[in-house]
Formats: C-alpha cells, structure tokens, sequence
C-alpha cells in the first residue's frame, strides 16, 4: 500500500509525495532529496520514509533539529500508524496510507482540475470587455485554489483599484469590517511574487492581525498580475472553511493561469479605459484602513 505526505512549509504552498511500497523517501534541504523542503531549520538531510517488515518508518539521519512523530521526537526510527503527524524541524507534514482507489481518484481529480484550468484560459481570449475579463480571471482564480472568496485590484492613476470581487462587499474592504489579509496582498505585490498560506494560525504576521483570525480563515492565495517587469494588480482569494490544502500543483496551475489571464488584460487595458460607476476603492487608502498593512 502506498503512503502520502503532506509537506506544509511555512508561507509556501503544500508538497504533496506518494511513496510506494518498495520506496524510500529521502527528505532534506538538499536539491537531490525526494521532497525538498527549502527551510533554514531542515537539515540537507534530514529523515528518510521507507516500509520495512509490513510497516511504514520513518528515520532521522542525524538532523541538526530533530525529526518528531505526533509530538514525540524520533531518536533512532519511529513506526507509523495508518496517519498521523510528523515534523521536520519546523516544517510539519501529514502521513496517510493510501489504498489504490484513493490515488486512482486522487489522478482522475488531477486530471479534472488540469482541464478545468486549460479551458478557463481559453475562455479569456472570447471576453472581449476589461470587467467582464477581470470578473472571470478571479471566478477561475477562486475555482481552482478552491476558495471561497476573493477581489482583482487593478493598476490605475498610480495607485491600484479593486475593479472586481466575488462574495465580497468592495466598500468594506477599505474598513475594519474586511477579514481578509491585507498584508498578503500587500507581500505579493512588493515580492512580484505568489503568497499561499495554509496555516493560518501558524504564521505570525498573519495570526498578530486580529479581524483575519476572527474571521477564521483557513487558506488564502494572492498572485501577482505581471506584464514583463510591470505589475498589473493582482489576484486575491481566501476561504474559511474547511478544505484541501493549496498545494505546488495548484500553484503552478494558478500561476500558469494569470500569466494568461494577465497578457490579455494587457491587451484589453490598451485598447479600453475603464470606466466605473461609481468610485472604485483604492489600495492606499485600504491599507491604511488596516494600519499600514
């Protein structure tokens, strides 16, 4: 029977490995490790997962911060039951068995959710209006990172606009009453560079601000919109509810997404000035909403 970790480093999206039963699982810092977790408190390598005499083991290799099954740290080797928690430094991953029907349905899902994002970023080249382009680039964006929730801000007079939302009020989010995460927006754009958290209480500029942890957020994602060095916007969306981790499949396939989505908002941007109907809410003015992040 195979197993699964679930590598959930911290400000990265989840890793996600299925081992076979005659594998080992070489986990480390270092590039040639099976799963890389890029993090200052795994050592280059740390454990190795492998089945020896009917059961699932994992073994520290002598790592500088300790390998800990459930809590309990790993001296030698550790049995493991059919699931439960392991922890690698500070990067904490989740073990499951996994019967051949589970990993048959987890590839016919995989395969659903690629061709669900293949024909997303066909449908944009139809959409011939910038609103009705920037409302289906986050309906996608929220579809596949399977969130609930989320805003597009836009570049525009300097500063940047949010010119579409989904299940949320665009007047609230300049207001204290917004429970989304600022910061992340704010990160993504100063980074140009995607922001996926799948714990939220586990990250400390998220869990010091107090309206994201009321809300009970669970996961959220931001993507950059980039056209060659500028920065078009970018692409907000979080839920509250319980759900799948945000993993490295999902992020290529968003980001693999809104380099799309970004070129043919480009190009429509070009050829067409937005007008709203009434006044968009503004990016400076919702982070300072939020003192200043």
């Amino acid at each position: 029977m195979q197993a699964r970790l679930i590598a959930y480093p911290p400000e990265h999206a989840a890793v996600v490995r299925a081992v076979d039963a005659g594998a080992v699982l070489r986990i480390g810092r270092a590039p040639d490790c099976d799963l890389v977790l890029d993090h200052p408190s795994v050592s280059r390598r740390h454990a190795e997962l492998r089945r020896e005499h009917g059961a699932w083991r994992v073994r520290d290799l002598g790592s500088k911060n300790g390998t800990y099954v459930d809590g309990a740290p790993v001296t030698d080797g550790a049995d493991l039951g059919a699931n439960g928690w392991l922890r690698f430094g500070d990067v904490y991953c989740e073990f499951a068995l996994l019967p051949d029907e589970a990993q048959a349905a987890n590839d016919a899902i995989l395969r659903a959710r690629r061709t669900a994002a293949t024909a997303h970023t066909a449908r944009l080249g139809g959409i011939a209006r910038l609103g009705d382009l920037l409302g289906a680039s986050l309906r996608a964006v929220v579809e596949l990172a399977q969130c609930d929730r989320g805003f597009v801000l836009l570049a525009e007079g300097g500063d940047y606009r949010v010119r579409a939302s989904l299940a949320l009020d665009p007047a609230r989010l300049a207001t204290r009453e917004f429970s989304g995460s600022v910061g992340a927006v704010q990160r993504a754009l100063d980074t140009r560079r995607p922001v996926v958290v799948n714990d939220i209480g586990g990250e400390a500029w998220l869990a010091a601000r107090q309206s994201v942890m009321a809300a009970g957020l669970r996961a959220l994602v931001c993507l950059p919109l980039l056209d060659g060095e500028r920065v078009l916007g970018a692409v907000y969306a979080d839920r509250t509810r319980p759900g799948p981790p945000i993993t490295t499949l999902d992020l290529e396939l968003l980001q693999a997404f809104t380099e799309g989505a970004a070129v043919w908002i480009a190009a429509r941007q070009a050829s067409e000035q937005l007008q709203a109907a009434t006044p968009a809410p503004d990016w400076r003015g919702i982070v300072a909403a939020h003192g200043g992040r």
